[in-house]
């Protein structure tokens, strides 16, 4: 009887040992995988999931916790929360708003949006200097028009032709604009350089394709260098805005932290499922990118009907 109770407490300990060692394993494959150093299309895929996938991980550190494996979960745990936070930078806000800002708004709308019209009444009415427009259809062209008598407009006219989806609708004027083109009329951005108090600012506007497929990659890539290029050439200041189809802690987001409004408030702009968005079900893929002549003053971002994209609202501070 004895024997029989001692091999029954081996084989006890063995499949603790066992559960131990794979639910540890488990929790170093995933923060492996969101660290990933490799810089294929599928590795990168992955990382841009590094947020849910730390806290997978660190539910397994929790469950080692549980089963009496404390160095071990103690650990992982503390690698979790350390790699988690440094996600979420938080750079405060200036508590003093100043006059000297230019406010923007920027949505992705969705081509198919049924309240694109509803939208632009409700912008119209609302205080701003620049709206940026994504995914606006050549079809919605004429909803434009209520605009053109107090603004100045980008890609309402024909020559223009709306490129790459990207309208821009701004209060302030607009002195020169480009349509730089990276491969023909498939890749490219918008150079729009505007006035603002008697200082010039150059404004680059990009919709990067989504990485569905690995060409889609590639050229989304393609395109951030050469946003990245043209930032470190420009001799005025100058901000970034778009959906840009990229996490701020990919490899290929050439921009500090402190450069981007994700770098002040963390948020989730985009929800590739019907589900209640949060930092864990979404992805931060839409930016705002500036150089250090400009202090980010405010952020909100707020929910938009018919699109699978939020609408940040910031306003950006020129230092004098």
């Amino acid at each position: 009887m004895l024997k029989f109770l001692n091999d029954n407490n081996g084989d006890l300990l063995q499949k603790k040992r066992l559960v131990k060692f794979f639910v540890a394993a488990a929790a170093f494959m995933l923060i492996a995988i969101a660290y990933n150093p490799s810089q294929y299309y599928y590795a990168d895929l992955l990382v841009s999931l590094r947020m849910p996938l730390l806290v997978i991980a660190l539910c397994f550190a929790m469950l080692l916790l549980i089963i009496k494996a404390t160095y071990l979960g103690g650990s992982l745990s503390i690698i979790c929360l350390i790699s988690l936070s440094s996600l979420l930078p938080l750079h405060s806000l200036p508590s003093e708003q100043t006059k000297n800002a230019i406010s923007i708004k920027q949505i992705n709308l969705n081509y198919s949006n049924p309240f694109i019209e509803s939208h632009l009444v409700r912008l119209q009415k609302q205080s701003w200097d620049v709206l940026i427009l994504q995914e606006f259809s050549d079809l919605n062209r004429h909803l434009l028009s209520r605009f053109l008598t107090k603004a100045s407009l980008f890609g309402y006219r024909e020559v223009e032709g709306i490129p790459y989806g990207i309208v821009v609708i701004s209060r302030l004027p607009i002195i020169y604009r480009q349509q730089v083109k990276l491969q023909g009329d498939r890749l490219g951005y918008i150079k729009l350089r505007l006035l603002f108090n008697n200082e010039v600012i150059t404004t680059y506007i990009a919709h990067p394709p989504s990485p569905r497929t690995k060409q889609h990659w590639e050229n989304r890539n393609i395109l951030l260098a050469a946003l990245h290029a043209a930032t470190i050439q420009e001799q005025t200041p100058w901000l970034i805005a778009g959906d840009l189809n990229i996490v701020p802690w990919s490899r290929y987001f050439s921009w500090q932290s402190t450069q981007s409004c994700y770098g002040a408030i963390p948020y989730s702009s985009f929800m590739p499922l019907n589900i209640k968005p949060t930092l864990l079900t979404g992805l931060p893929i839409d930016h705002c990118v500036f150089d250090e002549q400009f202090t980010l003053n405010s952020l909100i971002v707020s929910n938009f009907a018919g699109s699978d994209h939020k609408m940040l609202s910031y306003s950006l501070s020129l230092h004098d």
